[in-house]
C-alpha cells in the first residue's frame, strides 16, 4: 500500500511501474514478471468495449469467476458509460483480478465503492498470488499484512 498527499506522485509511479511512461532517473525493474495490469484512477478512462459484454471481452476474461460474483457484476448489452461510477469500478476490478496478472497495480481502487465493495476488493487483494500494488488514500482498507509506504518530498519512504 503506498500512499501519499494528493499530488505527491503516486499516480506517476503506478504508471511508471506499469511501463506507461518513463522514468526521469533510476529504473524498474521487475524480474520473472510475464504480465502487468494497472487499473487507474478514473475507470471510464480505461473503457474499451461499447456494452458491458464486450468490455469483459476486451481484457481476454470470462465472466463466470469469482470476481464477477463477488463484486455482483452483471453481464449485459449496457453502455458501460451508462454505470454509476461504483458500479463501473466494480465492473473494471472485476475484469483484472480475473486478468489474474503476476503484478496488479491499482491506482485509488477503493474510490467510489461502498463498504461492502470495499470489503470484497481487500478480500479479494489478501487473497491473490501475485503482487499487487495499491496506491490509496483510504489506508485503513488494506490487508493487515501489507506493507504500507508514503510518498513524500519527492521520495518513497516504508512506514
Amino acid at each position: 500500500m503506498i500512499s501519499g498527499r494528493i499530488g505527491s506522485g503516486k499516480s506517476t509511479l503506478g504508471s511508471a511501474l506499469a511501463g506507461l511512461s518513463l522514468v526521469e532517473s533510476g529504473q524498474i525493474i521487475l524480474e520473472g514478471c510475464r504480465s502487468r495490469v494497472f487499473l487507474m484512477q478514473f475507470p471510464e478512462y480505461q473503457v474499451t468495449g461499447p456494452t458491458v459484454s464486450r468490455e469483459i471481452s476486451s481484457w481476454g476474461v470470462s465472466c463466470g469467476g469469482p470476481a464477477f460474483s463477488s463484486f455482483d457484476v452483471k453481464v449485459s448489452d449496457r453502455d458501460p458509460f451508462s454505470l454509476s461510477r461504483g458500479e463501473l469500478k466494480r465492473l473494471m476490478l472485476a475484469c483484472v483480478f480475473a486478468k489474474d496478472p503476476d503484478v496488479l497495480i491499482l491506482d485509488e481502487p477503493y474510490a467510489s465503492l461502498d463498504v461492502s465493495a470495499k470489503e470484497v476488493l481487500t478480500g479479494l487483494i489478501k487473497n491473490r498470488r501475485g503482487i499487487t500494488i495499491v496506491f490509496s488514500h483510504e489506508t485503513e482498507f488494506a490487508p493487515n499484512h501489507a506493507l504500507r509506504w508514503k510518498i513524500y518530498g519527492g521520495g518513497l519512504y516504508r512506514e
